[in-house]
């Protein structure tokens, strides 16, 4: 009998190791991502409307998060990366895995016809782009969480309404 509430300890034990350690959790360590080189997400903004195409290439805006754990949002006045959050990290790199997976915006557009288009590209941890969507996205939740969590890290933050 002895022998057994043993194991059962034992066990028990492991159980609750394995269960504090997310044994089963497929979920990247964020230092591991980290060790990656170049951009995870780059979004670019084209203005649609009609203006002379200097002033249209002048208006072409890239944002970018890469694996080191920097957003880059460039305003006006500095061109600089700006260290984000773990949490912010890890929200970008789940959402970019599971819609690229899932192609999520396939087929997706709305009924815009001015203002800029968005073209999200992510790249995987081998460097592979997975073009998550390329279009307007004023009016999808998700696609303006992931613009406004990136224009958050921007120098000056002058874009942001709090």
């Amino acid at each position: 009998m002895k022998t057994a509430a043993k194991f059962f300890i034992v066990l028990m034990t492991a159980a609750l190791a394995a269960g504090m350690t997310g044994c089963g959790d497929n979920k990247p360590d964020i230092r591991e991502l980290q060790k990656n080189e170049g951009d995870m997400l780059v979004i670019k903004s084209f203005p649609m409307e009609a203006v002379p195409e200097i002033k249209y290439e002048n208006g072409i805006l890239r944002m970018s998060v890469s694996y080191d754990g920097h957003a880059y949002n460039p305003n006006s006045d500095e061109n600089q990366y700006v260290k984000m959050t773990d949490a912010e990290y890890m929200k970008i790199y789940d959402f970019c895995v599971e819609v690229s997976e899932k192609n999520k915006f396939e087929g997706y557009k709305e009924n815009v016809c001015d203002g800029d288009t968005y073209t999200f590209i992510y790249y995987d941890t081998e460097g592979k782009e997975h073009e998550i969507y390329s279009g307007y996205c004023y009016e999808n939740d998700d696609l303006q969480d992931i613009l406004y969590t990136i224009r958050k890290y921007s120098s000056d933050r002058s874009d942001i309404v709090t």
